[in-house]
């Protein structure tokens, strides 16, 4: 059969670029200038093809629905026979995620073949896009397609950050007998009612919707099919300021959207752990190495899901690596100094892809490949820019210790009179109060967060100075520190409180103050609190009534040297990176009236207040 001359003529140029492009490839300067500029289905073949990697683009699996999911497989170029295999699925299109691809080749040409694989709604691949209602079902079902293919050995292990981490847990808890390792970072937002946590997505602390980054998923990347139109172009900023919380998606991307449904179902349901989300019953029993970020939104759910299951699961392997940085930020290859937020960070590189790697290898070969020697927890202090191991977190050596609130009444501002220190102060006046209005929120400085699509919202430790001038900001400073004090565990403000509202929320932040009088954010957490005593039932307030409650602000290992001080904020609000409770009682994601709730702090002698962390000796 004779080519026309225009097909022959078109093969031929693709055959020069081709060698023009593995040829600029071979430079580094010029290497990801020129990838980034190739049509995204080329960009992962041309980089696969300089490493020895071999790459079939498209292979269709079909589900037990009949839905038909796409993915590509890498192997190395000589590969013959069975290989070890990994399974990455992702929902952002696996020719265009680089957090995807590049892992691919990296294993592929160490012995691995890697499916990459679309998820359901999303890429190439059919059905609608539900997080993740339908993460372990496909994923069981791309398991047993898997174990019938000439190319691999049967034995899978999965791998990715974030909602790549995430689906990997759905998948894990069904403990399907190919699914033989796993390597999940940033994935606390698998983390359901397990560990009492209902973190759903990643998207909710204390009952509060993580606003900034919910919305900033959703509205990039929440649509159930993927030939959606864009968002239409809107300011961020004012956007998310309007009301009701439930209709921001759809006003600017009106094609159907995960995101209603997400704000609908009730934190307490059993229809999260229908989707996926890890409960208290859950029992995954796969070998996992865990990464994650003291910046990551995250990283407080799944340490405490590891703890969970570590008790529950003593005799499954496990090991954790906590670094510095934002979330999926964990793979540190640079010693520094660089800068994560206002912190400067040193000495954090270490070897996550060999980690990787040899975790894989391991269980997924023939057992001769030894695993990565790494203890249970193995995690970086900031600012004392060391890594150190335990075997339980908190660590066992660290030791419990309650910071107690108190002032002359005037807590109000970094200018007021509010202390924190080791005993109760028989000084205090018992009290102190403030407004909050959720017309006028409390700006979010820094902090965890992650897929905002808003550049101006950086994440990570950030100074403080505007929120501290504010009065609707409780702010409590200890004494500068005779020693140095090192954090290492969840951080928690126990504290005694009313409103004149119905519902309102509590927002905790813990700053560090340095001798020159910045003040930057450590760690922070927010309780809704219809919610204090768990999400099973809401429990409004009664009116002037004081509560006892208890504010989750994540966990931290994190140095304040001797002369530096310790502070506490206590506020409402932080927004945008919070939803604003409105003050009503009503749906706070349905509401569009608000309310100015005036909040009363409760300390003094009896020490009715404090701050709740772990140090090391």
């Amino acid at each position: 059969m004779r080519w026309p001359v225009p097909r022959r003529a078109a093969l031929a140029l693709a055959a020069v670029l081709l060698v023009v492009a593995t040829a600029l490839l071979a430079w580094p300067r010029s290497r990801w200038a020129l990838v980034e500029r190739l049509p995204p289905a080329w960009r992962a073949s041309a980089v696969a093809w300089r490493h020895g990697v071999q790459v079939q683009p498209r292979l269709a699996q079909t589900m037990r629905d009949g839905t038909r999911l796409q993915a590509s497989l890498y192997r190395p170029r000589d590969a013959s026979g069975a290989l070890p295999t990994v399974l990455i699925r992702l929902p952002y299109g696996r020719h265009r995620y680089r957090g995807a691809w590049e892992p691919a080749i990296d294993l592929a040409r160490h012995g691995f073949a890697v499916l990459v694989q679309d998820l359901r709604g999303t890429g190439e691949s059919g059905g609608e896009l539900r997080p993740w209602r339908h993460a372990a079902q496909d994923g069981w079902d791309t398991l047993d397609w898997i174990q019938q293919q000439p190319w691999s050995n049967g034995r899978v292990g999965t791998l990715g950050c974030s909602a790549l981490g995430e689906t990997q847990w759905a998948l894990a808890a069904l403990n399907h007998p190919a699914h033989r390792a796993m390597v999940p970072s940033g994935a606390g937002g698998a983390v359901g009612a397990l560990a009492g946590r209902h973190s759903y997505f990643g998207v909710f602390e204390g009952g509060v919707f993580q606003l900034a980054s919910g919305f900033g998923w959703f509205v990039d990347h929440g649509s159930l099919r993927p030939d959606a139109v864009p968002a239409m172009a809107f300011e961020r900023r004012q956007h998310l300021a309007r009301l009701p919380v439930a209709d921001l998606v759809a006003q600017v991307r009106p094609a159907p959207n995960g995101y209603a449904e997400l704000l609908a179902t009730p934190l307490g349901s059993p229809e999260w752990a229908a989707r996926g989300y890890l409960d208290a019953q859950a029992r995954p029993r796969v070998p996992v190495l865990e990464f994650n970020t003291w910046g990551d939104q995250t990283v407080g759910d799944t340490l405490a899901a590891a703890e969970a299951l570590r008790q529950a699961l003593p005799q499954v392997p496990r090991s954790m690596v906590l670094g510095p940085g934002d979330h999926c930020g964990h793979a540190v290859r640079d010693n520094g100094p660089w800068r994560f937020g206002d912190l400067t960070v040193e000495q954090a590189a270490q070897p996550v892809d060999q980690w990787t790697r040899q975790w894989l290898a391991h269980w997924l070969g023939d057992g001769s490949q030894p695993r990565p020697a790494l203890p249970a927890y193995r995690y970086f202090m900031l600012v004392d820019n060391r890594w150190r191991d335990a075997s339980a977190w908190p660590p066992p050596q660290a030791r419990a210790q309650r910071w107690y609130l108190a002032s002359d009444g005037q807590a109000n501002t970094r200018s007021g009179n509010g202390r924190l220190a080791q005993q109760p102060d028989a000084r205090s006046a018992g009290t102190d109060h403030y407004r909050y209005d959720p017309r006028d929120p409390v700006p979010s400085r820094g902090g965890p967060l992650c897929c905002t699509g808003d550049a101006s919202q950086r994440a990570g430790p950030a100074d403080q100075a505007d929120v501290e001038a504010r009065r609707d900001v409780l702010v409590y400073t200890s004494a500068p520190l005779a020693q140095d004090l090192r954090i290492a565990g969840p951080l928690v403000a126990h504290l005694r409180v009313a409103s004149d509202a119905p519902d309102t929320d509590l927002v905790a932040r813990l700053v560090h103050v340095w001798p020159d009088g910045r003040a930057t954010s450590v760690q922070e957490g927010a309780l809704r609190l219809r919610w204090r005593s768990g999400m099973q039932q809401p429990q409004p307030l009664v009116p002037g009534e004081a509560v006892d409650v208890a504010v989750d602000m994540r966990a931290v290992a994190y140095l304040l040297p001797r002369g530096h001080r310790l502070r506490l904020h206590v506020t409402s609000s932080s927004f945008p990176r919070l939803s604003r409770n409105t003050n009503t009682g009503q749906d706070p994601h349905q509401d569009q009236r608000t309310v100015v709730a005036t909040q009363t702090l409760h300390h003094g002698v009896q020490g009715l207040s404090w701050l709740a962390l772990h140090a090391l000796p």
